[in-house]
């Protein structure tokens, strides 16, 4: 048979991936790469020059920019990295996600970002922020978020303790729960982790906010129960968020004395008549490592939520066998107010 040269549109066809539908090619392709590759796709051909300007989630880390050999020159690496920033968010067409990741020790967010919050005060259409093992400062903070009205999502996962974390909780720039959710009015779904839970509770919130969280429905806290601040934060939160569906703790043992130890009668049924979760579908409580305070905060969820379809512990390794029957034991001969008669109670083994 004789060998038939492809013609052009053979040629054009060959090329499968430009011919997808562009939030195939956002979604599925693009976000799978790092921020550097998604964007050295604008080389490919004519087609995809503008194609990552459109990618709703953008994600930047302190590697999207080559390390210089000379560690000495961690600052310019710094400014390099604030440039690179700035200049994808001023050509792209502005992302709904922004995650930043690994913004520690040189390369905490500080001053040095202020042009890249001047830019998000413009047109600014952020839905959902993520910082995953960032260092910012209580100023930086604040001043991101003020330019984010729109947010619906907050992620704020901190692995260790930092200096700049520390600034949350003391001095001139105070920033707590109470400041940050003023910040974002339209918030939908919030999760802390452990450290910035610690440095925004800190002082405790009042028994409820002034203005309802009528928009939350999802939260997640990393949550030590010895701490009577983070227990009144969780509280505050959770009674002033009349919409809210699923919450989900994961408990944690201090790594130093409490602040403020939590007493022993404080979390009573009986002292929260206001409490009142209509919505709630789901409570979560991971680690949990059946202390007096875990099984108390159980019981006044489920003494309070009149819509919740299940309640699922999942024990710490540390918790025995017999210490689970025990705890099982106690619920049955001594049955506690459910405000759902058809809530299970599910208790996993790691």
């Amino acid at each position: 048979m004789e060998h038939q040269n492809p013609t052009e549109t053979q040629c054009l066809n060959s090329d499968i991936i430009s011919t997808l539908p562009q939030n195939i090619i956002e979604n599925n392709i693009l976000s799978r790469m790092t921020l550097r590759d998604a964007v050295r796709t604008s080389i490919l051909s004519k087609e995809w020059r503008y194609t990552w300007r459109s990618m709703p989630k953008l994600v930047f880390t302190h590697k999207m920019v080559k390390q210089p050999s000379n560690h000495c020159c961690t600052l310019l690496h710094k400014y390099k990295l604030v440039n690179a920033i700035f200049n994808v968010l001023l050509l792209h067409n502005g992302p709904t996600i922004l995650e930043f990741e690994s913004f520690v020790g040189n390369f905490c967010i500080d001053s040095e970002f202020a042009q890249i919050i001047s830019y998000l005060a413009k047109g600014n259409k952020v839905k959902e922020l993520s910082f995953n093992n960032v260092e910012v400062s209580a100023q930086m903070f604040r001043q991101f978020l003020s330019k984010c009205s729109l947010l619906e999502d907050i992620t704020l996962i901190a692995y260790e303790k930092t200096q700049k974390g520390l600034e949350f909780a003391a001095g001139e720039n105070k920033f707590t729960f109470v400041d940050l959710l003023q910040c974002v009015p339209l918030i939908v779904s919030l999760e802390i982790s452990k450290y910035y839970m610690k440095y925004l509770s800190a002082g405790g919130m009042p028994r409820k906010l002034p203005t309802s969280l009528a928009h939350l429905k999802y939260l997640y806290l990393d949550l030590c129960m010895a701490e009577k601040d983070e227990i009144s934060s969780a509280l505050c939160m959770i009674m002033s968020s009349p919409l809210l569906k699923k919450i989900h703790f994961e408990m944690y043992d201090n790594e130093e004395p409490p602040v403020q130890q939590t007493p022993t009668d404080f979390l009573d049924p009986e002292d929260y008549p206001d409490m009142n979760l209509d919505y709630l579908e789901i409570l979560m409580i991971d680690d949990f490592s059946n202390l007096p305070f875990e099984m108390e905060f159980v019981k006044l969820i489920m003494a309070k939520s009149p819509e919740l379809k299940e309640a699922r512990i999942k024990l710490r390794c540390t918790v025995s066998v017999n210490e689970e029957l025990k705890m099982v034991k106690d619920m049955l001969l001594l049955p506690f107010p459910r405000a759902s008669p058809y809530a299970k109670l599910i208790i996993d083994r790691p």
